[in-house]
C-alpha cells in the first residue's frame, strides 16, 4: 500500500510544514491542514502565536527562508522528532511591485532570493524526510507570474521562475514519490495585498481561507497521483498589462 493511502485510511499521522505560515495565506493553510487533521508545523520568520494560538495541532517555530544556516536548522530539529513528512507548503515571502523607474536590481535580486532560491534550499533540506512518506511539496504562485504585467518586474519574473524551478523540482524527485505542485491564486486579501497594491478594492480578492482550501485538497487523497501542475485559482480578474497601475500606460 502506498504511504498516502495507509495515512488517508484512519485520518491520523499526517504531518504537514508550512513555511510561511503565520499571516496571509500561509497562516489560512495552517489552520486548514490543522482542521483536518495534521500536526502542522508553523514556521516563519516571525512567529506571533496569537494568530494562531487558539487552533490545536499548530506548533510554532521560526525560520528566514533567506537563511541557509536557518533552514537546515528547521529541517534538523524537526527530523530529530517526527522523522518523515507528508506535506511541504511554501507560502514565504514579501513582494516589491512597481515599474522599470520604482526598482533596482536589488529588488529582483531579493525576490529571487525569497521566491526562488528559498523555495529551492526549503526543498532540499527536507528531500529525505519527504522521500520518507513519498510526500508533497506544494509551492504558491501568483497570477502576477504567469502573465506579464505593468508592476510585475520583480515579483511577478521572481513567480514565474518559480514555476519552472516547481517543474524541474517535480521531475527531479519523482523517483523518490515526491511530487511537487502549485497553486496560482489570482489577487488575495492579505496584508502582502494591501501594502502592494493600495489602488485595489481588497472586496475585489480572494479570501485567504479559499486558497488554503484548494492547498489542503491538492494534498489529499483526491490528487495522490497528480504530479507537475498548475492549479489556477479563479478570482476576481487582476487590470491588464497596460491598465493595471492608477492612470493606466504611461
Amino acid at each position: 500500500m502506498a504511504p498516502d493511502a495507509r495515512h488517508y485510511a484512519d485520518g491520523s499521522g499526517r504531518t504537514a510544514v508550512i513555511i510561511g505560515g503565520s499571516s496571509g495565506i500561509g497562516r489560512a493553510t495552517a489552520i486548514a491542514f490543522a482542521r483536518d487533521g495534521y500536526t502542522v508545523h508553523a514556521a516563519s520568520r516571525s512567529v506571533d502565536v496569537s494568530t494562531l494560538a487558539l487552533e490545536p495541532g499548530i506548533r510554532h517555530t521560526t525560520v528566514d527562508i533567506c537563511d541557509e544556516r536557518s533552514v537546515a536548522d528547521l529541517a534538523q530539529r524537526l527530523e530529530s522528532t517526527i522523522h518523515s513528512l507528508d506535506v511541504l507548503v511554501i507560502t514565504a515571502g514579501t513582494a516589491r511591485v512597481g515599474r522599470l523607474a520604482d526598482l533596482s536590481p536589488v529588488d529582483l535580486q531579493r525576490m529571487l532570493l525569497e521566491h526562488v532560491v528559498g523555495a529551492f534550499r526549503a526543498v532540499k533540506a527536507f528531500r529525505s524526510m519527504l522521500a520518507a512518506r513519498q510526500g508533497h511539496v506544494i509551492l504558491l504562485l501568483s497570477r502576477m507570474g504567469r502573465r506579464p504585467r505593468l508592476h510585475g518586474h520583480a515579483y511577478g519574473t521572481a513567480k514565474a521562475a518559480l514555476e519552472h524551478l516547481a517543474g524541474c523540482l517535480a521531475l527531479d524527485l519523482a523517483a523518490d514519490g515526491i511530487r511537487v505542485n502549485c497553486v496560482s491564486p489570482g489577487a488575495v486579501d492579505t496584508p502582502l495585498f494591501r501594502a502592494n497594491l493600495p489602488f485595489r478594492d481588497p472586496a475585489t480578492a480572494l479570501p485567504p481561507e479559499e486558497v488554503a482550501e484548494v492547498i489542503v485538497d491538492l494534498a489529499g487523497p483526491r490528487f495522490v497521483g497528480v504530479n507537475d501542475t498548475v492549479i489556477d485559482i479563479p478570482g476576481a480578474p487582476a487590470p491588464g498589462r497596460l491598465s493595471d497601475m492608477p492612470g493606466g500606460a504611461r
